[in-house]
């Protein structure tokens, strides 16, 4: 055969490819884990490893990336709780680590979350399910790195955003800019106690969304009563009716909002 006629060979077997052909999925890294309402499997390893929790039964109407505070990067912590309730109302929810681990310095999160987030929704084939990023405390404000950096990082664009508690965005990016973040609703919630990270890390974020109108915004601060103390921790008091009222029913709200369900 010469070396025209192998060349039109191989042009032709690369014809016969499907326009349907896509990568394979990334392979579990660990093993399948039962959670009370559905599986966690991770993918990858390191600080660019990814949990996926898929429901049990039923069908997947919404995305819910969940972004961890400091540290907190398993996702067997209290927030499993949170995330099974998401899961029994049909959400798939990924869980990037983004933390390799030890003293992380802030500023290094936002490069890990970007491959994890990429590798988690390669994980679930995603097939285009509306998105709402939660997060709490250093997620809290990596919610918004996401939402802004979404189409840089080639992946699905959030259409809530849900941020509990954030840090200050200064010690996360320092060069982030939310004014990209358009027709993307936003609910920030403070503590009246919280004298970990306060309210001024929120209030920045807040301002700095100058693309969204008022309406697709806002900030709630979460006041002290006698039965819910509104200091940081006070989310992670997951059995408490108080706190399920009051830190669950808004991002249950959200994420019926953005499956066309309700108002948010």
């Amino acid at each position: 055969m010469t070396v025209g006629a192998v060349a039109v060979s191989l042009a032709g077997a690369g014809c016969d490819r499907s326009d349907d052909d896509v990568p394979a999925p990334p392979q579990a890294s660990g093993p399948v884990i039962d959670t009370e309402r559905g599986t966690a499997t991770p993918y990858g390893t390191g600080a660019a490893q990814v949990w996926v929790l898929r429901p049990t039964s039923g069908e997947t109407r919404s995305v819910v990336v969940y972004l961890h505070g400091y540290g907190a990067y398993l996702p067997f912590e209290w927030h499993l709780q949170w995330m099974d309730h998401l899961l029994e109302k049909g959400s798939t929810v990924i869980f990037p680590r983004y933390q390799p681990g030890g003293d992380d310095p802030f500023i290094l999160t936002p490069f890990d979350l970007a491959e994890g987030l990429q590798t988690g929704f390669d994980a679930i084939g995603y097939e285009g399910e509306p998105v709402v990023a939660a997060g709490f405390s250093l997620g809290a404000t990596l919610a918004f790195v996401y939402a802004a950096r979404a189409e840089e990082w080639g992946v699905p664009a959030p259409r809530a955003v849900y941020s509990v508690f954030p840090v200050d965005p200064i010690l996360v990016d320092v060069g982030l800019d939310l004014s990209t973040i358009e027709e993307t609703k936003a609910l920030l919630l403070v503590g009246d106690h919280d004298d970990v990270v306060g309210q001024d890390g929120a209030r920045e974020l807040l301002n700095g969304l100058v693309g969204l109108p008022g309406s697709l915004k806002q900030l709630r601060v979460i006041r002290t009563t006698d039965h819910l103390f509104a200091d940081h921790e006070a989310p992670t008091a997951v059995y408490a009716p108080v706190v399920r009222r009051t830190f669950w029913v808004p991002l249950d709200a959200l994420v019926a909002s953005v499956r066309g369900e309700g108002d948010g």
